[in-house]
């Protein structure tokens, strides 16, 4: 029973002191979140500035990394990042999806993110090729995914047909669910080389839902 008393204090300053190195921990990895102002473009110049920042395993700070990143891969950060800045922002995405990605090599959309720095990347092509693959092999069935794999090999003229076969592929993947046609739709208006090959996946499809889609197209061009 003495023994019990004497080392509880010995067990909570061993838990308090577990307790200080986690939060240290925390505070290492999401210190290029946490520390700006709060918006996309510092989080990205804080993250590009300090490469040898810890990423490894939060959720908040994978959360972040893959709105920022992503963000600026549609040009949608807040404010706009300035063209000279931008070459070396997507270099810091891309070195972030590369790591994230050996420990996480499931996941389909970092997969994806890492495809779609690599691609502004003259020397990492194969990579970026290599990166459709992998996203495509995890998430098949994704039709967010799927919208942005197909919009992204319409910019890689020099895809081979192996990468090509991936878009066809998830024509056919949108072309099976409601929210998949209305996308391809949008696509089919906005994007005329992708006609043939979103024409072909519908084709496939019972007729009601080829009359969904047509009407899809309809009401995008109204």
């Amino acid at each position: 029973m003495i023994s019990l008393k004497l080392s509880a204090p010995l067990i909570g300053l061993f838990s308090g002191g577990l307790l200080c190195l986690g939060l240290y921990g925390m505070s290492i990895e999401a210190s290029p979140f946490l520390t700006t102002s709060g918006n996309s473009a510092d989080r990205l110049q804080s993250v590009a500035a300090d490469p040898d920042v810890p990423f490894l395993s939060s959720k908040r700070a994978l959360s972040v990394f893959e709105y920022d990143c992503r963000a600026l891969a549609f040009g949608l950060t807040t404010p706009p990042i300035v063209a000279e800045d931008r070459p070396r922002l997507n270099e810091a995405c891309y070195e972030r999806a590369r790591s994230l990605v050996t420990t996480a090599p499931g996941n389909a959309r970092l997969w994806l993110t890492l495809a779609q720095f690599a691609v502004t990347l003259p020397d990492k092509r194969d990579i970026a090729f290599q990166a459709l693959e992998r996203s495509r092999a995890y998430g098949p069935w994704q039709y967010s995914l799927a919208i942005e794999r197909t919009r992204l090999i319409a910019t890689m003229p020099d895809a081979p047909p192996a990468i090509r076969a991936i878009a066809d592929d998830d024509a056919q993947t949108l072309a099976a669910s409601y929210r998949g046609r209305e996308a391809l739709a949008q696509i089919y208006v906005t994007e005329p080389d992708r006609r043939d090959v979103i024409t072909a996946a519908i084709e496939k499809r019972p007729p009601n839902e080829q009359r969904h889609f047509v009407s899809r197209i309809q009401r995008t061009m109204r």
